[in-house]
């Protein structure tokens, strides 16, 4: 009968920092389609029709065609920028289900979450060494503010240090083991 390894703290500081992560883009996800799908359903060209006429009882001899088409454009933004937020929106409500998917396979010591962690915690690394670097650029070229860039450049640092304190803790022996990515040693590590 295999032996029970009992849950590192790291992991379980892990799992809850990855809960709270999913909830909150899951209530993001689930806004952004809320939002979304309010902006494609309002009749923007109604309720303009229904400001003309207003005005046209008040001044009956100015029909602006101009209005008009104003109000086909504000329409079709608005149903464009509707449909970005379902899309962004079913994205993030997806990604944030995910969080919570692998938040529980985290606590469980499955292998898989295991190697998901290490993926995304890889890719997030690579994410902020590269936002890192357009961000300075960007602030370099058109930005004179100095304490903005270097407040950037110090946020994007502390992002890519936690971020490689998970992956240096993730591969540590008792965690792998804990996963059932190696045997566990005979020392207790924490």
């Amino acid at each position: 009968m295999a032996e029970q390894i009992k849950r590192p703290i790291g992991v379980t500081i892990i799992a809850i920092l990855t809960i709270i992560g999913g909830i909150i883009l899951t209530f993001g996800g689930i806004s952004l389609l809320a939002f979304g799908t309010f902006f494609t359903s309002v009749p923007i060209d109604v309720l303009i029709a229904e400001q003309m006429q207003l005005q046209q009882q008040q001044q009956p001899q100015q029909q602006d065609q101009q209005e008009l088409q104003s109000a086909a454009e504000l329409q079709a933004l608005a149903q464009f920028l509707g449909g970005v937020g379902i899309a962004i929106g079913a994205i993030v409500l997806a990604v944030g289900v995910g969080y919570l998917v692998v938040s529980y396979g985290l606590l469980k010591g499955k292998g898989w979450a295991w190697i998901i962690t290490v993926i995304l915690t890889i890719i997030a690394i690579a994410v902020q060494i590269v936002s890192g670097i357009t961000a300075s650029m960007f602030n370099a070229s058109f930005i004179d503010d100095t304490n903005s860039f270097v407040t950037g450049i110090i946020a994007q640092i502390v992002g890519i240090a936690i971020n490689g304190v998970i992956l240096y803790y993730l591969y540590r022996p008792n965690v792998k083991a804990f996963f059932g990515k190696s045997q566990p040693s005979t020392t207790i590590q924490r």
